[in-house]
């Protein structure tokens, strides 16, 4: 298949967590088509401890300049959202692309899982993004364009990492916020939201923790997968769908997208068809209990629901909402 080459020359991408993994192969390609690129990393290991004096945000830029591009690196923590923007202003004059990357994982089980440790995972996962976020919405509403993307992950769907599942569940809501402040100004800002599955640096380090945990317990290593199918694995196997949202041709919005191993997929919210205890049905009053269970058939059938859109601040289908409150305009 060949196409048209997608091309970001004079455009500037901000991109946490650089150093390694999915956030260094975001870093390469974008690089390679044009775009100038902050190489944000402090260093840390996949929990959020230690530091490597900054090396890794360096490698990258290094590799960057040797093949021709442009870039500059930040060794801020994602908590310092100001002091990262700052660094890709003072370097480039302007911030065209957000990837927003950084993120940490501990190993606690529910049961170990203590509350240090939970917000250790929230400061960063969330917080760290709110405060990227928060310090680059005005450059980006000020020009009036922008592309957002966000690091979610499989974890949402379920996983004994409830810290890091939590914050990721919450990256998805603030990215369809800030969707909706973006409409609400009419600006050419899009903001969408990635799964990824990448044998990366954090999963491998992270197995390792749990594989040794549970040789100190007496029990088995952590089972892992054939390395035929960890090597299709890679992390360069997501950037693609990345290096799309940040395109100024993309218009996708509050949009998620699973991806690895040179899979793609969209994913979107379900709505049942709507189950009504109204006074339309005969029900004077607040509905009971029995209502929802003897309406099962109806919270179960998808096939007559729809697929509502994120992003917008809405809930409730149209039809829906017009069945209860239209007969109170007339």
């Amino acid at each position: 298949m060949t196409t048209d080459e997608l091309r970001y020359d004079g455009r500037v991408a901000l991109i946490t967590g650089a150093g390694r993994g999915l956030g260094r192969e975001h870093a390469l390609l974008l690089a390679s088509r044009g775009c100038k690129i902050v190489v944000n990393d402090p260093g840390v290991a996949y929990d959020g401890t230690g530091s490597d004096q900054h090396q890794v945000a360096d490698e990258v830029v290094d590799e960057i300049k040797r093949a021709g591009g442009d870039a500059v690196a930040n060794y801020d923590s994602v908590e310092q959202g100001d002091a990262i923007i700052k660094s890709a202003l003072d370097a480039f004059g302007r911030i065209d692309i957000v990837i927003n990357n950084a993120g940490i994982i501990t190993p606690e089980t529910w049961a170990e899982l203590s509350l240090e440790s939970w917000q250790k995972t929230i400061n960063i996962n969330l917080t760290g993004v709110f405060s990227v976020m928060k310090a680059a919405w005005p450059v980006l509403v000020e020009q009036q364009y922008g592309r957002c993307i966000f690091t979610a992950s499989p974890a949402v769907y379920g996983a004994g990492v409830a810290a890091y599942a939590a914050s990721k569940a919450g990256v998805i809501g603030l990215a369809n916020s800030l969707q909706f402040e973006a409409k609400k100004l009419k600006l050419d800002i899009k903001c969408n939201i990635i799964i990824p599955q990448a044998n990366t640096r954090m999963v491998q380090d992270l197995n390792s923790n749990i594989s040794a945990s549970r040789v100190a317990k007496g029990k088995s290593e952590l089972k892992s997968a054939p390395p035929e199918i960890l090597d299709r694995m890679g992390p360069e196997k997501v950037s693609a769908i990345v290096a799309w949202l940040a395109h100024h041709d993309c218009q996708s919005d509050a949009k998620i997208f699973e991806a690895g191993a040179g899979y793609f997929a969209q994913l979107n919210w379900a709505r049942s068809a709507p189950l009504f205890a109204t006074e339309k049905e005969g029900i004077e009053g607040a509905p009971l209990p029995e209502h929802i269970r003897d309406g099962q058939d109806t919270l179960h059938d998808f096939a007559a629901g729809d697929m509502p859109r994120s992003g917008d601040g809405a809930m409730g289908s149209p039809n829906a909402l017009e069945q209860i409150f239209g007969h109170l305009r007339s």
